[in-house]
């Protein structure tokens, strides 16, 4: 089912006010009536992905509704922009993939964002190359190798996993962690390799259990992982598959602390655990991007308060990214020159300078573009959870290129300003 966003309907939240006048969605600056541009987004907005897509969709949603207050000029013409979006049910390759035909094929729209997918879009792409904008998916080895089509939205998932590793190591004295793996897991995966890796590169002993996805037993996993007498757990899976194990590792008996890159926020945490959230989430660590609400950025820190308020829902890292990719497609076609030609938008996606109006605190290029191999890139962070306030705070910002602690911030007593 498509749905085309509504560009007023985030008008009332407070980040419009700092950034944008909000009026209406019909621009009011210079240059010929272009129309409103339609390009497509598959999101996960059920199954065990739901935790990311109904985030992300909000986000964008916020975002187009800035964008719009004035338009984008695209030779000379001035546009708006709308998305059609389709739920690919956490099953890119059945529902994904027919999304994607329907759009690209039938709908011929320009871009297409997605949230996951990317190894079962790439032979579609093949045959019918668009621009698709990636939002999130990290998976290690790159998405990116799958098609010359993709761009990514983020740092690659061994810009954060070598927090936890950093973390772990040097502020938590661990010198031997034990990772609860789900196999079939595509993201999960990725991060048992990098943990593995970058643990034995820093001279920790790692262990790895894992249980197949779409188990609610993860005994045997646990059982495993705790014989291994580790320092630190590390939960390798998205939101949804790791809390549940955190509950069954927690009745297990162990009390130490637990690692993720998850991106869990407080409302999810109650959720998923339910009654005595609080303390299954003492003691757990997060590396993932950072999260707008303690960002040093004005901007992103208003963005933050906006979806917060909007929506009542605490933001996550990608969050902002979402917001962003308005700006980021508004931003490629006026570089093209075209709001049409899939192939010259493409080019100008890797040319783009970071767009006015973003949030991301994104960094640029040593050229100043906002991709670097068609890889964009914001600093990550460790977060911690604070049991007095129910809520996470920044334990450390750093930027991870090169998989290393790079400009490394170290925030005192975390949870003391929430």
């Amino acid at each position: 089912m498509k749905v085309r966003a509504i560009a007023a309907a985030a008008c009332s939240v407070a980040l419009l006010a700092a950034t944008t006048a909000c009026s209406s969605s019909t621009p009011t600056d210079g240059g010929a009536a272009g129309g409103e541009v339609s390009v497509g987004a598959i999101l996960s907005m059920s199954g065990v992905y739901s935790t990311l897509g109904p985030a992300q969709k909000n986000a964008i949603e916020m975002g187009v509704a800035a964008l719009n207050e004035k338009g984008f000029e695209v030779d000379g013409a001035k546009h708006t922009l709308a998305f059609e979006y389709a739920d690919d049910k956490s099953d890119p390759a059945t529902t994904g993939v027919a999304a994607l035909r329907q759009m690209v094929e039938s709908d011929n729209l320009p871009v297409i964002a997605f949230g996951l997918g990317s190894s079962t879009y790439a032979p579609q792409l093949e045959r019918t190359p668009v621009p698709m904008i990636n939002i999130l998916d990290s998976t290690y080895p790159s998405i990116l190798e799958y098609s010359d089509d993709i761009v990514l939205m983020r740092g690659a998932s061994e810009t954060y996993t070598i927090g936890c590793v950093d973390w772990a190591q040097n502020t938590l004295g661990a010198s031997t962690i034990s990772v609860i793996d789900t196999k079939g897991e595509p993201y999960g995966e990725g991060l048992t390799q990098l943990i593995e890796a970058q643990g034995a590169d820093a001279g920790l002993d790692v262990t790895t259990s894992s249980a197949p996805l779409g188990t609610a037993d993860y005994g045997s996993a646990i059982s495993a992982a705790l014989a291994a007498d580790p320092d630190v757990v590390y939960l390798s899976s998205v939101t949804g598959v790791i809390l549940p194990v955190l509950k069954q590792l927690r009745q297990a008996g162990y009390t130490g602390p637990v690692m993720h890159s998850a991106g869990v926020n407080p409302q999810q945490a109650e959720a998923i655990l339910g009654e005595g959230f609080n303390e299954l989430m003492i003691d757990n660590y997060d590396c993932a991007g950072t999260t707008p609400l303690t960002a040093d950025d004005d901007a992103t820190r208003a963005f933050a308060e906006a979806y917060q308020q909007e929506y009542d829902e605490y933001p996550q890292d990608l969050t902002m990214w979402a917001y962003d990719l308005p700006f980021v497609i508004a931003e490629a076609m006026a570089k093209a020159g075209t709001t049409t030609d899939r192939a010259a938008i493409l080019s100008a996606l890797a040319e783009i300078d970071v767009p006015t109006g973003s949030v991301s605190g994104w960094i640029p290029s040593p050229a100043g573009a906002l991709f670097t191999h068609r890889n964009a890139r914001t600093l990550s962070e460790v977060t911690q959870w604070c049991a007095d306030s129910k809520s996470i705070a920044t334990a450390l910002v750093f930027d991870g290129l090169g998989g290393t602690v790079n400009d490394a911030k170290v925030v005192d007593e975390p949870c003391a300003g929430n």
